[in-house]
C-alpha cells in the first residue's frame, strides 16, 4: 500500500507507543489506535508498517484557499486578518452531518485519493503563498487539524520565523501531549466544536467530549486564544439543556469572555439518511442566543444565518458597537492597536 504513494507524503508519526510484533499504538489523537501491521487507524491517515506507524498525508493537500479569520470563525483573534488555510482527507470523527465530507469521509477508497492528489505541498510553499498573499497566518483547517500534526509543526516554525500567527479550526480531540506540542511550536488560536452532550457526542461521533472539554481547557491555560462553536442540529443538540450544559461549562471552565459561536446546520453527508432534511429553524437559534446570554457569557454569535446582527460585537463595558461584521468582513473595528476598546479601554480581542 505504502509503495504507492508519494513519498514526501510520507512521515514517521511522532506519538506512538510499540505493544507487540504486530501492534502499535497511536497516540496523534484520544482514539489511541491499536493499529495490526499493514492496516490503518480510525482516520485512515497513519498506518503501521513494519511495526512503526507512519502518516501518509504530510503534505497531501486536497484544500486550500486564502480565508479572513473570521471564517474560522474566530472572532477575537486579529481581526479583519487572512490566513492561508490548508486540509487533508481524512477524519477521526463520524459525524453524519460532516459539512466537508468530500475531503473528510471521501467516496473513492481513501488510499485512492492520496494516490489522485501527487503534488505535494510543503511547508516552505504554504508560508510563501502567505507572504505573497499578504496573510497574517495560517490556519490548518476544512477537515480535523490534528491530522496533519507533524505538517503543523514544520508550518508553524516556518510561521513564526515570517512573523505569522498559526491557527486550528478543530474538533479537540487530539492527546495533550500533541496539543502542548502544538502550542511550543507555535498555535496562537483555535476554534474547538464541542459538538453537544456526552451522550450525543458517543452516539453521533463515537468520542469522549470531556476530553474535548479537557483540551478546551489545557488549550487556554497554555496561552492559547480559545473560541468555541456549536453546529446546532433540530432534535440533535436544540434542546434547552444541552445549550445551557455547553454554555455553563464554558462559563465556568474557559470563562464568560470566551467567544461562543452557535452556527445553523444545513443537510450535508448522511444527514438525509437521519432524518434531517431541512437547515435548523431560525427560532431554535434565535432562542439559543437568549439562553446563552442568560447564562452569563459576554461574546454570544450565531453563524449561518443572512442576518448580520448576531455577528457584531459590542463591548460589554461601555456597551458601544466595537467591531462591525458583515458575512465574513470587518467594517468598523474600533480597537486600539492592543485590542482594547476605543471609547472605554476595555480588552476586547487579541491583535
Amino acid at each position: 500500500m505504502i509503495e504507492s504513494i508519494n513519498p514526501k507524503f510520507v512521515k514517521k508519526s511522532r506519538f506512538q507507543n510499540k505493544i507487540s510484533s504486530n501492534i502499535t499504538q497511536c497516540l496523534t489523537c484520544e482514539r489511541q489506535c491499536k493499529i495490526p501491521l499493514g492496516k490503518t487507524g480510525h482516520c485512515k491517515t497513519r498506518i503501521n508498517h513494519n511495526g512503526e506507524i507512519l502518516t501518509i498525508v504530510y503534505g497531501c493537500i486536497p484544500a486550500k484557499s486564502i480565508n479572513p479569520i473570521e471564517k474560522k470563525p474566530l472572532y477575537h483573534f486579529f481581526p479583519g486578518s487572512s490566513a492561508v488555510t490548508v486540509g487533508t482527507f481524512g477524519c477521526n470523527f463520524d459525524c453524519f452531518w460532516c459539512q466537508n465530507h468530500n475531503i473528510s469521509h471521501p467516496m473513492l477508497p481513501f488510499i485512492d485519493n492520496i494516490k489522485n492528489q501527487s503534488s505535494y505541498y510543503s511547508p516552505e510553499m504554504l508560508i510563501k503563498e502567505a507572504i505573497e498573499n499578504n496573510c497574517h497566518g495560517t490556519s490548518i483547517s476544512f477537515n480535523e487539524p490534528t491530522l496533519l500534526f507533524e505538517y503543523s509543526l514544520e508550518v508553524f516554525k516556518l510561521a513564526k520565523k515570517a512573523g505569522l500567527y498559526n491557527t486550528y479550526v478543530s474538533n479537540g480531540y487530539m492527546t495533550e501531549e500533541v496539543l502542548r506540542t502544538l502550542v511550543k511550536h507555535g498555535l496562537d488560536a483555535i476554534n474547538i466544536d464541542i459538538k453537544g452532550d456526552p451522550n450525543m457526542v458517543k452516539k453521533h461521533c463515537g468520542a469522549d467530549v470531556e476530553k474535548v472539554w479537557r483540551n478546551a481547557k489545557l488549550a487556554k491555560e497554555l496561552g492559547v486564544h480559545v473560541e468555541i462553536t456549536t453546529l446546532l442540529i433540530e432534535d440533535y443538540n436544540s434542546n434547552v439543556e444541552i445549550i445551557q450544559e455547553i454554555a455553563n461549562k464554558i462559563t465556568t471552565e474557559l470563562g464568560e469572555s470566551t467567544p461562543f459561536h452557535i452556527s445553523r446546520f444545513f443537510p450535508q453527508y448522511k444527514s438525509i439518511e437521519h432524518g434531517i432534511d431541512k437547515p435548523t429553524n431560525l427560532k431554535i437559534l434565535y432562542n439559543a442566543y437568549e439562553i446563552v446570554k442568560n447564562c452569563g457569557l459576554k461574546y454570544v454569535y450565531v453563524g449561518n444565518i443572512s442576518s448580520n446582527k448576531y455577528s457584531h460585537t459590542t463591548c460589554p463595558n461601555c456597551l458601544k458597537l466595537v467591531i462591525k461584521r458583515s458575512t465574513f468582513s470587518v467594517e468598523e473595528l474600533n480597537v486600539d492597536t492592543k485590542g482594547n476598546c476605543n471609547y472605554c479601554g476595555y480588552h476586547i480581542c487579541e491583535m
